[in-house]
């Protein structure tokens, strides 16, 4: 039985991790979950899918790894396996769609470091986090710690590396790691209203915007600036922008209705 399922509802995809107790991260996971996501894209490639919802079931959101996966490697194959545990953000980050993850509670290790690779990060209020592979001798290798630095700065990120202690979901708001903050018992039904937004955008336009976000954390605002004008005249393509155009002049502002074309 798979550990993880994808679930469509309309345009979203729901990659929902379902491996009780602890969801724990085991190659048996992992496999299922690089399944997932080349189902998503493809999906995506082919107009299906406008957006990306990143869940899970059971009491915590992710335990972290299964540490029996640890046990016996050395250097050679304990970078193979951080390699393929990278490729997994790598992933989810190339999607060409919005993607959003909802932690309800506990998010440790690699759960953690999957959140960070979707675009917006949405929490429960009695959630929390943690990279806490320092308590077993690691140090994250799934790309948390610089995308980490990226969300909340190299001396916040620096803390929650080197400490491996366990943060409230509030306390992630504060540092900017977190997008939103819901009660418990309204995030998955928050969190799949916004997901539909996201769906009925501009698609397109959305991709490109994510194209330059991407150019300005990794190679800084000159390079994201050079590549801006290729990126956004792509938009100029699409049907999208003319049929919003249109609406904006004979509807008002916010009723174009997006094919994502």
């Amino acid at each position: 039985m798979s550990k993880v399922r994808l679930e469509q509802r309309d345009a979203v995809s729901e990659i929902v991790l379902d491996a009780p107790k602890l969801n724990l991260f085991d190659l048996a996971l992992v496999a299922d979950l690089e399944q997932v996501l080349e189902d998503v894209r493809a999906r995506a490639e082919a107009g299906e899918t406008r957006a990306v919802l990143v869940r899970a079931e059971g009491s915590v959101f992710c335990g972290g790894v299964d540490v029996h996966e640890f046990r016996g490697l050395g250097q050679a194959a304990g970078a193979q396996l951080m390699a393929r545990f990278l490729g997994l953000g790598a992933l989810l980050e190339s999607l060409p769609v919005p993607t959003v993850t909802a932690v309800h509670a506990l998010n440790l290790t690699i759960g953690m470091e999957i959140a960070l690779a979707t675009d917006l990060l949405w929490a429960a209020e009695e959630a929390s986090f943690g990279l806490v592979e320092p308590t077993v001798g690691l140090t994250p290798g799934a790309g948390g710690t610089q995308r980490l630095v990226a969300r909340a700065g190299v001396a916040r990120a620096a803390e929650f590396v080197l400490t491996g202690d366990i943060y409230p979901a509030r306390e992630m708001y504060e540092w900017g790691v977190v997008n939103r903050l819901r009660p418990a018992a309204t995030l998955l039904e928050d969190v799949r209203a916004f997901a539909d937004r996201l769906a009925a955008g501009p698609t397109k336009a959305a991709a490109a915007g994510k194209a330059l976000l991407k150019a300005a954390r990794d190679h800084g605002t000159a390079v994201a600036d050079a590549r801006t004008p290729e990126v956004t005249g792509r938009v100029f393509a699409t049907e999208d922008l003319p049929a919003g155009i249109e609406s904006l002049l004979t509807n008002g502002p916010r009723k174009a209705v997006f094919r994502g074309r």
